[in-house]
């Protein structure tokens, strides 16, 4: 084979080796930027004018019912109705016309417009790490069907706070760290031991 041919074939190789390595010419799978995701615990939607993000069931794990949260934005220039379908029980909520609503019933930032907190009677026999199939419909804009995750009431979801210990004040003559019935080092048990500066 001619010395010339040889090398040829081993720069081809090298180069089609190094875009494949470094992913040049990417066909086969879409770039990750790409892809739509919901980045946050709960699950997004959207039906006609109507944006719902972050659709999660908070519950206590003790009864079979919950609490939805997330945020609803109505882009539509007139009010929507949202309905909202979870195991058999229909909610209705009001979405003001450009303004958006937590249906956990608290204000939305500097925005104005409250709904009532929705409430899920039952969730079945599902329990936090399930999900949950809803329904949301749009009045006017059609429908779709989501499955919402179902979790602990614990921070940040809910009504569960972070309880920290009470703080207990030394008792006189005691030093804090020190059990009542461990004796206090002596003198005796320090000898042989001394720290010595330079």
């Amino acid at each position: 084979m001619n010395p010339q041919r040889r090398r040829a074939g081993v720069l081809l190789a090298a180069v089609t080796l190094g875009a494949t390595l470094t992913g040049c010419g990417q066909v086969i799978n879409p770039y990750t930027t790409e892809l739509q995701y919901d980045p946050a615990d709960g699950v997004s939607a959207t039906v006609g004018d109507l944006k719902a993000v972050n659709l999660l069931i908070v519950n206590d794990d003790k009864t079979h019912k919950g609490a939805l949260e997330g945020l609803v934005y109505n882009k539509a220039n007139e009010d929507r109705q949202l309905t909202l379908s979870v195991a058999g029980t229909d909610t209705q909520v009001t979405v003001p016309a450009g303004q958006s609503v937590r249906l956990d019933g608290k204000a939305n930032g500097n925005g104005s417009a409250k709904v009532s907190p929705v409430e899920v009677a039952s969730i079945g026999d599902s329990k936090p790490g399930d999900q949950i199939d809803m329904t949301l419909k749009a009045t006017p804009g059609g429908s779709t069907q989501v499955a919402v995750p179902v979790v602990l009431d614990q921070y940040p979801y809910g009504s569960a706070s972070v309880e920290h210990a009470e703080d207990v004040e030394p008792k006189e003559g005691h030093d804090v760290g020190i059990s009542e019935s461990t004796p206090a080092p002596t003198g005796e048990e320090e000898k042989g031991t001394s720290v010595t500066s330079h």
